[in-house]
């Protein structure tokens, strides 16, 4: 008999019949059916249109909608729980449902509370085909993390690793992952694209006793390659899921009807996560190819849309952000109506909430949802820690972007982002080594070098910061907040002269984009009250983006008691911080 506890409650799977402390309770069979996929899938998001798919089937002709909602209320109606403060059931808006009461039993068996999880890590898949194909092995293996990540968030956690060297030390490079990241399992594999045909190796490691679980090779024609990468993507999930959890679901992703438009797809993402001026133009011209090849694709339609937003800001600094945000907002709308289970969507709706809308608890709700639908989301762990630095929640902060770490613990964006997220909360030391191992890990990315030079400021160290923020600008010489803070550099060391000059600099950047707040940071380090006043007034009309420099950043510490200041925190809605 298969029997499931929870609270005072207990549903036998056999026979659908629920029971509170011994007394039967009325619920009709397929209420009871969705309440049981609801308890096996326990704490995370199940879809709608996985409800669908496990209980009505495929082929169903019913109002699957009236039906499913249908069920909801009369499994609440059951529990006596409310949807409004719900103990069992949680609704996210326009996602699914989730579990979220505590179960005691499965089967006669006791649930722990802290059941451990099974630890699997991802390293990149091996291009053996060449530099112009790295986009295709670098798309597989996100969608092989995101895939994995979807099967059971409750008892597998997903990682990914750093590149294998192939050779005589792979064994001892595979150890060395088990020991450093605490793996249970790691997931391997290569790619190779010859002329019409694809060869996608993939084998599974169990680091426990240093076996090959299973490998496969795939053979495909490249004349399809959406349905390439998403069959291989829901094998290899699959398999994994019958070998380690044999009860899980597994997610699958929605891909491009035209291999060619998803083939322009990657490429896009590919130079988004580069994240330049220059980057950010190639990697919009691919989602618009990918449109143009299928003009109903909603993942192009959220990179779009992220790439917009990142233009409006003073970071990329190519946009007016009034007009970034129009364009914005038109093609995420779009991407929303063609997938609402978008995680890419949602990430980039809470971004635009917090940088542009100041809609704080909206764009928290929004990265919950991308989080959600796919646990493995980097880039909404590390816009949630810069929205909880934004509303004076450091240590949500800094946890969420060590989540981060915990799946990527070599990724250079997220050990920036940990840099940031402890200077912010004031941890400058910790702050320091941690930007300095990023310069580690990647010498030629510019943003870690900016942080650093920030954070020896704070120590008066203004000879240091200045070298370093000038290696940062070297490296990225047509950016504006490298110039904000050398200016603020200069300014905290007294060459006020040079700092003046740097404004002028940055104002002249105001014929394309809007950097008010960074200019008021520097008249802030400058202790031009009335100068920093006046530009963060413009600052909260011209919606300069993001915002929150003028919380976050130091320099604006001396002034948090003025009353002006106050009243900039109202006009974007946090008032609240008046009192931290």
């Amino acid at each position: 008999m298969s029997l499931i506890r929870f609270a005072d409650f207990e549903l036998n799977e056999q026979t659908l019949e629920l029971h509170q402390s011994g007394a039967p309770v009325r619920i009709q069979k397929q209420p009871a059916r969705v309440l049981a996929f609801l308890l096996n899938h326990r704490g995370s998001l199940v879809t709608r249109e996985q409800i669908r798919m496990a209980i009505w089937g495929g082929d169903t002709f019913v109002d699957f909608d009236q039906g499913l909602n249908f069920c909801i209320r009369q499994i609440r109606r059951a529990l006596r729980d409310d949807a409004e403060r719900p103990l069992f059931i949680e609704t996210l808006p326009r996602l699914g449902y989730r579990f979220v009461g505590r179960i005691e039993t499965i089967g006669g068996r006791e649930v722990a509370p802290t059941e451990k999880r099974i630890r699997i890590g991802v390293v990149p898949m091996d291009n053996l085909s060449g530099i112009d194909e790295d986009y295709f092995a670098a798309g597989l293996t996100e969608d092989m993390i995101s895939a994995l990540s979807r099967i059971d968030p409750g008892h597998l956690r997903v990682s990914a690793g750093p590149r294998l060297e192939s050779g005589d030390g792979l064994a001892d490079q595979i150890q060395l992952l088990h020991r450093q990241f605490n793996l249970d399992y790691l997931l391997r594999g290569s790619v190779r694209r010859s002329a019409d045909t694809f060869r996608i190796t993939a084998q599974l490691h169990d680091l426990r006793d240093r076996s090959v679980v299973w490998s496969e090779t795939y053979d495909r024609k490249t004349g399809d390659l959406m349905a390439v990468q998403e069959e291989v993507t829901r094998r290899v999930s699959q398999s994994l899921a019958l070998e380690l959890l044999p009860s899980a679901a597994v997610g699958s992703r929605r891909y491009s009807r035209s291999s060619a438009a998803y083939d322009a797809y990657l490429k896009g993402r590919y130079f988004w996560h580069r994240m330049t001026a220059e980057s950010l133009r190639r990697s919009m011209a691919y989602f618009n190819e990918a449109l143009s090849l299928d003009p109903g694709f909603a993942p192009a339609y959220a990179g779009l849309a992220d790439c917009y937003a990142q233009m409006g800001s003073f970071r990329v600094g190519q946009m007016k952000p009034l007009e970034a945000l129009a364009q914005a907002h038109s093609h995420l709308q779009r991407a929303l109506d063609l997938d609402e289970t978008l995680a890419e969507a949602h990430c980039t709706l809470g971004l635009i909430k917090s940088w542009y809308d100041w809609d704080w608890n909206g764009a928290g709700r929004e990265f919950q949802a991308a989080l959600a639908l796919d646990p493995s989301q980097i880039t909404a762990l590390i816009w949630q820690s810069l929205l909880f630095q934004a509303t004076g929640r450091h240590k949500e902060s800094i946890a969420s972007v060590q989540l981060a770490r915990e799946i990527e613990p070599l990724s250079t964006s997220v050990n920036l982002y940990l840099g940031v997220a402890q200077a912010n909360a004031g941890q400058h030391d910790l702050a320091v080594r941690q930007l300095q191992q990023c310069i580690e890990l990647d010498p030629g990315f510019y943003r870690p070098y900016l942080f650093l030079g920030r954070s020896l400021a704070w120590f008066e160290r203004y000879d240091e910061a200045i070298a370093v923020i000038e290696k940062g600008r070297s490296l990225s010489p047509d950016g504006i907040e490298s110039l904000a803070w050398l200016a603020s550099a200069l300014a905290g060391k007294g060459d006020r002269k040079r700092a003046l000059e740097l404004v002028s600099q940055i104002q002249a950047s105001g014929e394309r984009t809007e950097p008010a707040v960074l200019i008021a940071a520097v008249y802030a380090r400058l202790g031009m009250a009335t100068n920093m006043f006046e530009w963060l007034e413009r600052a909260v009309v011209v919606k300069s983006t993001p915002i929150y420099v003028g919380i976050i950043c130091y320099e604006f510490i001396p002034y948090f008691k003025d009353p002006r200041y106050h009243s900039f925190l109202d006009s974007i809605g946090l008032s609240h911080l008046k009192s931290i």
